[in-house]
């Protein structure tokens, strides 16, 4: 009884090879089949042109650049400190002399807000130049890509006349 189920189970085995054995026969005999297919066929028939397309938009700037304190802002030299240069000495009162440093503050201040607004103009026109640089870029690439398009619509046709 140990003998036969020996057999019982080699005869299960080859049955199981065989298939294993058939399966990979059948996809050698397809693939080889593609092969021959697309071999013969003709290359119009295979050929596809594909058409480009672009998206992007264009970069935006506001333009308006920073606006420098006028010169009309600048504080007047009050007209007690006018010998001061030469004589080293004023005739300003306390209050005179508090008035016109707070008004030289507040010039400074205006100047120190036109620079850091003429840093933030500056760095918006830089992304700016970086943005429309790479919008022309873009347009370069696409105009390249239409003339590719064109080039095969041109071919394909060629060959259908052939």
């Amino acid at each position: 009884m140990i003998s036969r189920l020996n057999n019982h189970e080699k005869e299960h085995n080859y049955e199981n090879a065989g298939i294993f054995v058939g399966d990979t026969i059948l996809k050698r005999i397809f693939y080889f089949a593609s092969l021959v297919i697309c071999a013969v066929l003709p290359q119009s028939a295979l050929a596809y042109c594909s058409e480009p397309s672009f998206y992007s938009s264009e970069p935006t700037f506001s333009g308006s650049g920073p606006s420098a304190p006028s010169s009309y802002q600048k504080p007047d030299v009050p007209y007690c400190l006018s010998s001061y240069s030469y004589s080293g000495s004023h005739t300003c009162e306390d209050y005179e002399l508090e008035s016109y440093f707070d008004e030289v503050n507040e010039y400074v201040d205006d100047l120190n807000d036109f620079y850091e607004e003429a840093i933030e103009f500056s760095e918006e026109a830089s992304a700016y130049a970086e943005q429309a640089a790479a919008f022309a870029n873009g347009v370069r690439r696409h105009a390249d890509d239409v003339l590719d398009y064109a080039k095969c619509e041109a071919e394909e046709v060629k060959r259908q006349h052939e």
